[in-house]
């Protein structure tokens, strides 16, 4: 027991373990209404293996959720990350925030790390852990300060094996050997843990979060296509309709028989009297009705994900409507959130533990993402030309949010445009 708590508490173990053996067999293929329901219900008790299951597969199936989910992440993990220091003018600070990017650029995984926190916009939690690795057994290739500890790795935490069956967040246990999921389980310890929120539903973790709303878009959408390949296998191709004498038992007979060796023949040998047509189905208007029903469905998870659709395919919307505006401002507040709501996590529960171990007392610095979009950044723009109309300009700590924001360095010019240097004072009788 005392050799468990000591593995417990060395943070260069690490407690995750993913084989392929533990990796859920796809459910997917055995979805239908009563049993979406079962799911979500057993989920709600505490059992959410199979609901996490389903998302995997949802996610992994479904071409359009991977295209707009990816353009979730990529709007804020496609720009420049930086770590910027809660005072540039405290020494101390600025030594955090070296020793933060040194953090980030000596962890292996940290990329891969970020893309499954950002999943929790959709599921209701992402964990990943931290695995450190103590000076005794790595070296500081990049630093110019020796740490005691470096961030060798954040092992990525399955979302099957989370485990709310206690009433809490907990999670399960695997062998290594097997890769069989135990029935025992850990807490989700803070100083190992990184747990990512990154939905704005307060509703229980066990009740699915975000993508609950999508399950019954996706079936309908899956089951669509099944509905329509049926259509097409029955009603698609041409068939051939016969007209016999009224009451004419016998020539019935012959021209059923008939029918049925003409899928095989390709042809038909009738009299003069029996009349053969060729019957075309009318798939053109049940092909309509079939695309705007999967156009309804995509274009619901399309809004749920990107609060947007225009971005998933053309719409017109008229000239001059300003829908387009209106869809990138909504856009933007997204991306907004996700970045500083990712940071905030990444702040709190990974940089402030790392400069605590280390022994750096500072401010924990922030981590951003690129900057503001172009037409935020043309409107601060044109306010600043009406600020230096006017006389006013910003002072140095307004210029330094300024740069955060626009990702670009800014100064103040000495010399304005269009100005040149001073000329000297000359009287009016020195003129003449």
């Amino acid at each position: 027991m005392a050799k468990s708590k000591k593995q417990k508490a060395d943070p260069s173990v690490k407690h995750t373990i993913v084989t392929l053996r533990s990796e859920p067999a796809a459910i997917a293929q055995q979805m239908s209404v009563d049993r979406v329901h079962s799911v979500v219900r057993a989920a709600e008790n505490g059992q959410t293996r199979d609901l996490f299951t389903l998302y995997r597969d949802v996610i992994s199936t479904d071409s359009h959720l991977q295209t707009e989910l990816a353009k979730r992440k990529l709007a804020v993990l496609g720009d420049q990350m930086s770590v910027m220091p809660w005072d540039k003018k405290s020494p101390s600070d600025v030594t955090a925030a070296t020793a933060i990017e040194e953090m980030i650029h000596n962890c292996r995984s940290w990329k891969a790390a970020c893309i499954h926190l950002f999943d929790s916009v959709l599921w209701p939690v992402s964990v990943v852990e931290k695995v450190f690795s103590s000076r005794s057994t790595s070296s500081n290739p990049y630093g110019s300060q020796p740490r005691s500890f470096y961030l060798s790795e954040l092992a990525i935490v399955p979302h099957y094996l989370l485990d709310y069956s206690t009433g809490s967040m907990r999670i399960n246990d695997v062998d290594p050997i097997s890769g069989t999921i135990l029935s025992t389980s850990r807490e989700v310890d803070p100083d190992r843990y990184i747990v990512h929120r990154g939905h704005l539903l307060s509703s229980p973790d066990n009740w699915g979060g975000p993508m609950r709303s999508i399950l019954f878009w996706w079936l309908l959408s899956t089951q669509g296509r099944e509905w329509w390949a049926r259509f097409l296998d029955r009603y698609g191709s041409p068939f051939i309709v016969a007209k016999h004498a009224k009451g004419d038992d016998h020539s019935r007979g012959v021209l059923r028989a008939a029918l049925a060796l003409s899928v095989k023949l390709g042809g038909l040998v009738v009299s003069d009297e029996t009349m053969i047509e060729l019957v075309q189905a009318s798939s053109a208007q049940s092909g309509d009705a079939y695309d705007k029903f999967i156009t309804v469905c995509q274009r619901e998870k399309s809004k749920l994900i990107l609060g947007q659709t225009l971005s998933a395919e053309a719409q017109p919307t008229g000239l001059g409507s300003g829908v387009s505006g209106m869809q990138e401002s909504v856009r933007q507040d997204i991306r907004a959130w996700d970045g500083e709501s990712l940071s905030e996590t990444l702040r709190l529960e990974l940089f402030s533990q790392y400069l605590q171990i280390n022994g750096i007392i500072a401010t924990t610095p922030n981590l951003t993402w690129g900057s503001v979009s172009p037409a935020e950044m043309k409107a601060r723009a044109d306010l600043l030309v009406a600020f230096s109309q006017a006389g006013i300009r910003p002072t140095q700590n307004a210029l330094a949010n300024l740069s955060e924001e626009t990702g670009i360095e800014l100064e103040f010019n000495p010399t304005p445009p269009g100005v040149g240097a001073p000329r000297p004072f000359l009287s009016s009788y020195s003129a003449r």
